[in-house]
């Protein structure tokens, strides 16, 4: 994802900076009405905004009785959630990241399944009034390649995810794909692990793009690790994010080249907890609360130095976690079915979306959840 609505910093002396705004106060949260298409399980898997009235959340339906599944698109204009139309999409899609630099520039990133056991990758653009799909490029063709994230910044456009080792069926790679002057190409990047998957990535410019994930010796034995890759304009590099037990990166925001923020989980002997970390020239982990019952973050929204807001799940709810510049605190959410809560986006320029989700009882089936905090 890539969230664009910021808080503006002004320079004041060499050294010094003033924050436009206050601390980052409590955020209240609200359910926000959402489509769902029914009859069906619906999944919301990612989201980003450019603007208050323009916010994107992607995801999947699946129909009841196991036909062929279609990619899910739903905007927020300012007053409501509205699907979005699915013509110029391949169909038996899925959509898992989004990137809106405006309301008639829109990326998607995902897979569509390609013959009976295999899967290509899927990105398509949005124009303000039509999809167009392009055509990019799979590390292994005729087997599984699934995109998790999209980012665009610069002129350039980031879509990262994994595809399965064609000479090892249980290891995974890392999958880069990159768009400039037009066109799509694979990009390489160093192996650290031999199974390795990128899960979200987040770019400022041409020159200077993060894409994290995990990587691990032995998927079977070994613990998961943070992975966590640096563009810098001419080649990616690996770079060492500190952490314990078993963590895994899923979200990350990279508000300036200087101050990105990591999201993920961590898993002990005691359970798993929720996982940050934050760049400012380098990478350190940020301590979050210990929650009973334990939990995991799936993204992250950076709106200024003092306000950021992470959202994931805990023991069954939604979890959100905010940032007020020296520690972060759990923020109450609205009750849910069994939600869960997989993307994030601004709501302006103080506000956050949260989007995923959860089951309803009445049909036994998967509905789309959109909370604000506002």
């Amino acid at each position: 994802m890539m969230s664009k609505i910021r808080v503006t910093i002004i320079p004041v002396t060499v050294g010094a900076l003033l924050l436009v705004g206050s601390p980052a106060m409590a955020l209240s949260w609200t359910t926000v009405a959402s489509p769902s298409e029914v009859p069906g399980d619906n999944y919301l898997y990612g989201a980003d905004a450019s603007a208050a009235n323009n916010a994107w959340a992607v995801g999947v339906v699946y129909p009841p009785t196991g036909g062929t599944r279609r990619a899910l698109v739903l905007r927020y204009d300012g007053s409501a959630w509205v699907a979005i139309a699915r013509t110029g999409l391949p169909g038996d899609d899925l959509l898992r990241g989004v990137a809106a630099a405006s309301a008639t520039d829109v990326w998607v990133a995902g897979d569509h399944r390609a013959g009976i056991s295999g899967y290509d990758t899927l990105v398509a653009h949005w124009n303000g009034s039509a999809w167009t799909r392009e055509t990019t490029p799979n590390a292994n063709p005729g087997g599984f390649n699934n995109l998790y994230g999209v980012a665009a910044a610069g002129g350039t456009v980031w879509a990262v995810g994994t595809y399965v080792d064609p000479t090892s069926s249980s290891n995974r790679r890392k999958l880069i794909l990159q768009r400039a002057g037009g066109s799509w190409r694979l990009s390489a990047a160093p192996r650290v692990a031999t199974y390795e998957t990128l899960a979200a990535v987040d770019a400022t410019g041409s020159a200077d793009a993060w894409a994290v994930g995990s990587a691990t010796s032995d998927i079977q034995s070994a613990p998961l690790a943070p992975l966590a890759l640096h563009w810098n304009g001419s080649s990616w590099t690996s770079a060492t994010v500190p952490a314990t037990g078993g963590t895994a990166l899923a979200g990350i925001d990279a508000r300036t080249s200087s101050d990105v923020w990591a999201v993920g989980s961590s898993s002990t002997a005691g359970g798993t907890q929720p996982y940050v970390a934050h760049f400012d020239g380098t990478w350190h982990r940020v301590t979050t609360p210990t929650l009973t019952g334990g939990g995991e973050l799936t993204d992250v929204v950076a709106l200024s130095p003092s306000n950021v807001v992470a959202v994931g799940r805990s023991n069954g709810a939604p979890l959100v976690l905010r940032w007020n510049g020296t520690s972060w605190i759990r923020e109450t959410t609205p009750g849910s079915s069994n939600p869960y809560v997989t993307g994030a986006a601004p709501s302006g320029p103080s506000g956050v979306w949260a989007v995923g989700y959860r089951f309803e009882l009445s049909a036994y089936a998967n509905r789309t959840l959109t909370m604000r905090g506002m």
